[in-house]
């Protein structure tokens, strides 16, 4: 009984100092989030106009659009310094924000902008965003439009600005106010069995993968289980004007006017397609209160003749590298465009054809041309024996590629990932290529919370009883491989693991004296019936990449390990991550 009880007293001194460190880290992290909200609020600077004599572009400007910022990056939001770097090359590129007022002018009197214009917003009104971009902003002296949601201005959902938030941001000149409607309410819903799931608000639908068919709020009529009417068309045009209306009664309490800038959930389907009554009353509302609006989101560029309430903007995926965006702005106007090499020192081991790299001390990221394969050919040659390892974190919807050539060229081996699955071909002296391998990787997991498909789209009720339009093999664009490849090269033969698992064991057709490794990528047709877009630019992401033979290291793009300090900024992050979300 006497131990019993001295162990139950240790235990309890433990448990205590346990609890103290945990309020001790705690309260750092809270500390750290106050001086990081406090910065985002005290604004200490003020935007700096850019003067009008400088001005000669009467062409036109891209539009860009971020759905979130958070400290460390997820599937949906980009990280602060990831936004950060992207701004910045932006920056270094020659390009300036515009604001709303120089968009209706350039529209309505031909006043010229800058001759790389950018009008750069942020989607939904979120607090994590207004926080970790101010700084940025700041920097660059960039201004950008806060997107918010009418209903969410009186709520207690810190996720989403209030007023009070909002107006010494609009006071500072960094930030104008903009507006994606009064709610965000999905319509017309049916799963994958069929079942008619109603009218769902966003913050009450845990999962998007349980919608297959979906609408929302101001895109069609209320329909029932038969995809007909619940509503006249009277009743239909009264409840969209009421939307707009309650919409306006906010905005107009809280700032005492309407924004100018709207953007309609969804994109693409006003003037597109829509049914006409709705469409109809919804472009009439939208002209009646603001005065511009971007409905399309397929690319980044307006013109001079581009239909101002038809503008486009361009959502940057929180996983693409600053090179992705590069590639797709280029592509959108032909814009002379400087991509970022990174270390120039790892640049100079390698060849690349097509696209752009970017190189740091611990990875590799090719960006294609659209449509196009990128390919990265290492110049130092390999000998007949090696061992190469890497992680490839590439899309896992698109083709990522390794490729060991002979020497003499007259053999090939491709190690493929391509939608979770890896396929392994040869290619021979007579330019034959040969299926060896085939075959799924273990799942992927991953949650419709975080990744889901854009599926909204015009459809009937034929359609919502066919069933899901995912195929089996199909997943979500910001889903990302996250696969260890190991090739260990012998004389005439070469051993193939994924994840420490051997996969395949090639016999050549004869052993060449050396090899060349090359790094590609490629996109890959999509099925646009459930994704709604497609991306033809691919990134191929390669890290730790390591070349051993015997006890020597030919060649490495790894790091040792992390340091102290990199584990404690992980954690950190993490930490007020959860903080920001939860409260």
């Amino acid at each position: 009984m006497f131990q019993f009880g001295k162990n139950t007293k240790l235990n309890v001194k433990r448990k205590n100092r346990k609890k103290v460190i945990s309020v001790i880290v705690q309260s750092i992290m809270i500390v750290l989030l106050l001086i990081i909200v406090v910065q985002a609020i005290f604004f200490t600077n003020k935007f700096q106009t850019v003067s009008s004599s400088e001005l000669t572009n009467d062409h036109g400007f891209i539009a860009l659009s971020y759905f979130g910022v958070d400290r460390s990056g997820s599937a949906k939001h980009i990280s602060k310094d990831e936004l950060n770097k992207h701004l910045t090359v932006l920056k270094q590129q020659g390009f300036e924000t515009i604001s709303q007022q120089q968009i209706l002018d350039f529209y309505q009197n031909g006043t010229p902008l800058p001759e790389k214009a950018l009008f750069l917003s942020f989607e939904d009104g979120r607090t994590d965003s207004s926080i970790f971009a101010q700084k940025t902003l700041e920097e660059l002296n960039y201004r950008a439009t806060m997107f918010t949601y009418a209903n969410k201005m009186d709520t207690r959902d810190t996720k989403f600005l209030k007023p009070k938030d909002l107006i010494p941001m609009m006071n500072s000149g960094y930030w104008e106010l903009g507006s994606n409607g009064y709610r965000l309410t999905y319509t017309n819903i049916f799963n994958e069995d069929g079942a008619y799931l109603g009218e769902i608000d966003e913050n009450d639908i845990p999962d998007k993968m349980q919608m297959e068919y979906y609408n929302h709020y101001l895109m069609d009529y209320l329909r029932d289980e038969y995809m007909l009417p619940k509503e006249t068309r009277k009743e239909m045009e009264a409840r969209i004007i009421e939307d707009y209306q309650q919409m306006q009664d906010i905005y107009q309490a809280d700032f005492d006017k309407m924004p100018k800038a709207y953007a309609i959930m969804h994109a693409n389907s006003l003037y597109n397609g829509m049914n006409e009554a709705v469409e109809r009353i919804n472009d009439k509302m939208i002209k009646d209160t603001f005065a511009f609006h971007f409905n399309r989101d397929w690319e980044s560029y307006n013109d001079k003749d581009t239909d101002i309430y038809n503008l486009n903007r361009l959502p940057v995926a929180p996983h693409w590298p600053v090179n992705h965006l590069l590639m797709k702005i280029q592509d959108d106007h032909n814009w002379a465009i400087d991509f970022e090499q990174g270390d120039a020192e790892t640049a100079q081991h390698w060849d690349l054809t097509s696209g752009a790299a970017e190189f740091d001390h611990t990875s590799i990221i090719l960006t294609s041309q659209p449509n196009k394969e990128v390919v990265a050919t290492l110049k130092q040659a390999l000998p007949n024996h090696f061992i190469a390892d890497m992680s490839l974190k590439g899309n896992i919807m698109g083709e990522q590629t390794v490729y060991l050539q002979s020497s003499d060229q007259q053999n090939q081996i491709q190690i493929m990932l391509k939608k979770n699955t890896l396929y392994i071909y040869q290619t021979n002296q007579k330019n034959q290529v040969e299926l060896l391998y085939k075959e799924p990787l273990s799942e992927v997991s991953w949650s419709g919370k975080d990744y889901a498909f854009n599926k909204a789209t015009t459809y009937d009720y034929h359609d919502t009883q066919s069933g899901s339009r995912i195929d089996e093999e199909d997943y979500p664009l910001t889903l990302a491989n996250k696969r260890s490849l190991t090739l260990e090269m012998e004389p005439g033969n070469l051993l193939i693991k994924i994840d420490g698992n051997t996969v395949k064991q090639i016999e050549l057709a004869y052993a060449a004296d050396s090899y060349q490794l090359q790094l590609a990528g490629k996109s890959i047709k999509l099925n646009t019936s459930h994704q709604r877009s497609e991306d033809t630019i691919y990134d191929s992401i390669v890290e730790d990449l390591r070349i051993t033979s015997g006890e020597n290291t030919i060649y490495s793009v790894t790091d040792e390990g992390e340091t102290i300090y990199r584990i404690i900024d992980k954690r950190s992050s993490e930490v007020i991550d959860f903080f920001i979300e939860t409260f």
